[in-house]
């Protein structure tokens, strides 16, 4: 499955790469069934719970011209691997890769309304969180 958005937003790009590259940022309100990000160093992992599976994601951020999130999904249905690409400009583009047992499920049903909501709202997210971290 490969899904991509291009998002407008009125941030400048260093914001906008200072924050698009925090994973508890970005996993929680990419992917809304994610409950816990827990970051150490370059390395992330997010758990919570989709359709009353719980699943589990490991994996590793790459900063550099493009953000790249490599991910490991667990769950009870199996396993998957993906790639989040965030290349922040003007405008932002985000592409998941993304090959597993939530394939199809989550890409039919969900992927497309997640991006959308998550275009919609990010402007006024990142206002917001740059607000918090004084940026």
């Amino acid at each position: 499955m490969k899904r991509s958005i291009e998002v407008s937003t009125s941030h400048d790009a260093k914001s906008l790469y200072t924050v698009l590259s925090d994973p508890s940022f970005v996993l929680p309100r990419l992917f809304p069934p994610i409950k816990e990000v827990k970051i150490d160093g370059n390395s992330f992992d997010a758990n919570g719970r989709f359709m009353l599976m719980g699943f589990y994601i490991r994996g590793n951020l790459v900063r550099g011209e493009e953000i790249i999130y490599a991910f490991r999904l667990s769950g009870s249905g199996g396993k998957g691997d993906g790639r989040l690409t965030v290349r922040v400009g003007s405008p932002v583009y985000l592409t998941l890769e993304y090959e597993g047992w939530m394939e199809r499920t989550s890409g039919i049903l969900f992927i497309d309304r997640w991006f959308s909501d998550f275009a919609e709202k990010l402007d006024e997210e990142v206002r917001m969180e740059r607000i918090r971290r004084r940026i």
